[in-house]
Formats: C-alpha cells, sequence, structure tokens
C-alpha cells in the first residue's frame, strides 16, 4: 500500500506560487503541490531550479511574488512564531564554535526560554537518536563532517517538530557516510512519526529514501510530475541491491532524462 492512502490529510498545500527576485530571477512560476501527513517527500531537480527556494517559502524565510501557502489549522500549535511546528536542516551544519555538542542542540529550547531540565532531558534524547550519545561534550572543531550534520539534526529535532524540511544536508559527505545517514533518517522518520520534505540532486538518494518524488524543471521551477514509490516500511536492509529499487533509479532517470530533451527542444 501506497504511504498517501494512509495519510490523515494535508500538512501544507502550494497555490499557484511563483517567486520573482529584485534582480528579475523568476525561481518558481505557477507552482503546486500538497503535502501530505505522513509524507517522506523528496523534490528532486537540478541545481539552480529552485528547490531551495520552495523550502525557504515553507519556513517562512520568503514570501511568494504570487500564489500562496496554506497550512491548515489542524496542523498548528499555539506558537505565534512557528506555527506549522516544523524544522529546519540546511546544507550546512552552521554550529556555534564555541558551545559543544550539548549545547548547540539545546539553543532552540533556551531561545523558547524553557528551563534548564527541559533543555538538558531533551538534548540528551536526541543525541541520543542520531547516535552521539558518546559525544556531548565535543566541540564543532573536533567532529568529522557526517558527525556535525548528525549535531544539526538533533539540533532540528530537539522541539519536537512534526514536519522536517531539509536542505540537501548530506551533499557534503562521502558515500558511505551519506548511506549511513540515509538510513539513520528513515529510522528517526519513523520513530518521530515525521512529515519531512527532502531536497536532493540525487535519483539514488531520492529513491531510496521518498514515498513520493516531485520532479521539479529547470528555472523557473514548476512540478513535472509527482511519483508515488512504495511504502518506506517496504525497505529491507539490502534494498539498495534490489532489483525493485534499481528499477525504479532507471525509471527516474529515464522520466528527466525525457523532461530535460523536451526543454531543451522548447528552448531552440
Amino acid at each position: 500500500m501506497n504511504k498517501l492512502q494512509k495519510t490523515e490529510g494535508v500538512v501544507t498545500e502550494l497555490f499557484n506560487v511563483s517567486k520573482k527576485f529584485n534582480n528579475g530571477i523568476k525561481a518558481l512560476k505557477n507552482l503546486n503541490l500538497k503535502i501530505y501527513q505522513g509524507d517522506f517527500l523528496t523534490l528532486l531537480g537540478q541545481s539552480g531550479c529552485g528547490k531551495s527556494t520552495i523550502l525557504k517559502l515553507l519556513c517562512g524565510l520568503l514570501k511568494p511574488t504570487e500564489g500562496k501557502i496554506h497550512w491548515p489549522t489542524s496542523t498548528f500549535t499555539n506558537s505565534k512564531d512557528n506555527p506549522a511546528n516544523l524544522s529546519v536542516v540546511f546544507q550546512e551544519p552552521n554550529l556555534m564554535p564555541w558551545l559543544n555538542v550539548l549545547q548547540n542542540i539545546q539553543v532552540p529550547l533556551r531561545l523558547l526560554k524553557k528551563n534548564s531540565y527541559q533543555t538538558y532531558t531533551r538534548a540528551k534524547e536526541c543525541l541520543k537518536l542520531v547516535g552521539l550519545k558518546d559525544f556531548s561534550h565535543l566541540y564543532p572543531t573536533q567532529l568529522s563532517g557526517g558527525m556535525k550534520m548528525r549535531v544539526s539534526l538533533a539540533r532540528a529535532l530537539v522541539t519536537n517538530p512534526k514536519v522536517l524540511l531539509l536542505d540537501e544536508p548530506f551533499a557534503a559527505l562521502d558515500e558511505l557516510n551519506r548511506f549511513k545517514l540515509n538510513d539513520e533518517l528513515l529510522y528517526i522518520f519513523e520513530k518521530e512519526k515525521l512529515t519531512v520534505i527532502f531536497i536532493t540532486h540525487s535519483i539514488y538518494e531520492s529513491v531510496y529514501l521518498s514515498n513520493r518524488i516531485a520532479i521539479i524543471s529547470n528555472q523557473p521551477g514548476s512540478i513535472l510530475e509527482e511519483i508515488k514509490l512504495n511504502n518506506i516500511n517496504t525497505k529491507i536492509t539490502n534494498y539498495r541491491l534490489s532489483q525493485d529499487y534499481l528499477e525504479k533509479c532507471k525509471m527516474i532517470s529515464e522520466k528527466i532524462y525525457y523532461y530535460d530533451l523536451k526543454q531543451k527542444k522548447n528552448d531552440i
């Protein structure tokens, strides 16, 4: 059964969203997209197609030039600062070098003025969740790239978000670390009962992680096609070696090649 059939409702919806920057660049044009509760939705497209712009619109860092983004009231919390109850993980960990691992993870809760016991307890829980419970005393300069990204992920999880936005968080990592963090992300996704919007330009990563993939056109970005994949729960440890995985990667590759060729012909 596809995960989309099991969702309880729409978390957010983008209606005819366009974004034009002051320098004249049109990043998005008439983009329509629904995100459902329990989705692991990947936005897949070439660099510069507007994927990061979509994430910045979703988290409020940017405003659409046209169209609107609707968050149904059923997903709202009592927080005026974060009504959609979401967290963001960017490409760079952006850790504070003067704070150790535990203190970096506690930052969001301190900004929310939670008491010391709450921040310490939840930060320790998140450290364990990302496999860093024995590294709480280290500082960012003492961490590998993969460990820094784990800290960034733990910091995003510390506020108990319902929606997690990830902007190519593993792009700078070597392949082995990337595979490992993909597995850990799926474990966290299931354990924390998250809705995830994930950005990548890796076909292989998108097929491994997602239950839905939205292929984004070259700039200005719009949705070329949405593809539903198998329920994430059906994936086994050696899924990357399975025929099903290879066939889906081939199918997505062919679709992207088709759309790219079509766009090049239209540009002539």
